[in-house]
């Protein structure tokens, strides 16, 4: 896809941060990625480093921790941008709606690489430990907990994660509540909650979704704006070997037809976010999310699905 120079949002368009799924407030993410970019000023060849080190199963791959959080913030924006463009009646904050969509996606739909099936679960997981990792780093610098946002804690959306994998499959995630931290009670409750969210999917999907006889719908553009750092362009890399954003947005034309083009685009912003704005048609992945990503991925603590599951099922 051709590179194309954009502007930063102007002040007063409508977003929706990242910054808060990844951190508790915009101060810590602020402070998350002033951490992050020191870190790859220091030694951008770190990225290389790190992955070796997790391939031989010393640590989580951070570049493979933000390559699975893109593909859910990437999900959850397009939550955003169907529910706006349908008109889809939504009961609760939106920002919940999205997360809803984003997990569930992950969970239900066919794997975009066939010869990779466990990777959407994997990258669920690396989400997951987005949230208790900015929760952990929020609350030791004291951050202050945004109680009022539109976007549940990070803390609620690590259970919410945990919650809905258990309730996708009980029996082959019983360990899943101990690995995540939530009582048997909750457990038992995630498996109607699923059942739930799994039905509202399928009714979005029957009431808005593409239809025989539809036509091709208006298209999508991808552009990659150049990469300022060596993690950004290494994650960039990952993600174009892949072909993670061009599978996402495929998938997104099989399941509905759209009615106004938008441009999908990766480029720098000026803070850690990412945000669809109805205005402009656009939907921004921004590189300083992917550094602020990429140090959380640093010292993130492992969720492994293997160990999650039971032995029966192993």
């Amino acid at each position: 896809m051709k590179a194309n120079s954009t502007k930063p949002p102007k002040r007063g368009a409508r977003r929706r941060p990242w910054a808060v799924l990844v951190a508790i407030s915009a101060c810590s993410a602020q402070a998350l990625l002033g951490a992050a970019q020191s870190q790859i000023r220091a030694d951008e060849s770190t990225a290389g480093a790190h992955q070796r080190q997790s391939e031989a199963g010393a640590r989580t791959d951070p570049i493979e921790f933000v390559v699975g959080n893109v593909e859910y913030l990437l999900v959850h924006e397009i939550a955003h941008l169907l529910i706006s463009e349908k008109n889809i009646p939504i009961i609760g904050p939106v920002e919940n709606a999205a997360d809803y969509i984003a997990t569930m996606a992950l969970l239900l739909e066919e794997p975009l690489d066939p010869t990779q099936r466990d990777r959407a679960q994997r990258f669920l997981l690396a989400a997951a430990m987005a949230f208790s990792a900015s929760w952990e780093a929020g609350t030791s610098k004291g951050a202050e907990i945004p109680y009022w946002g539109e976007h549940a804690l990070s803390i609620q959306r690590y259970y919410q994660i945990g919650c809905l994998l258990y309730g996708s499959d009980p029996a082959a995630f019983v360990r899943v509540p101990h690995a995540f931290g939530f009582s048997g009670e909750r457990a038992q409750s995630c498996v109607t909650e699923y059942a739930r969210a799994s039905g509202a999917i399928e009714w979005v999907l029957q009431t808005y979704g593409r239809r025989p006889g539809d036509g091709p719908g208006a298209e999508s553009e991808i552009v990659y704006e150049k990469a300022p750092t060596g993690v950004s362009t290494s994650v960039v890399q990952r993600l174009r070997s892949i072909e993670l954003l061009e599978r996402v947005i495929a998938r997104l034309h099989e399941r509905f037809t759209l009615d106004r083009p938008f441009r999908l685009v990766i480029r720098s912003c000026g803070r850690p976010e990412a945000a669809w704005m109805p205005d402009r048609r656009e939907l921004a992945i921004c590189y300083e999310l992917i550094d602020t990503l990429y140090r959380l991925g640093l010292g993130a603590a492992p969720l492994v699905l293997d160990d999650a599951r039971s032995s029966d099922q192993r």
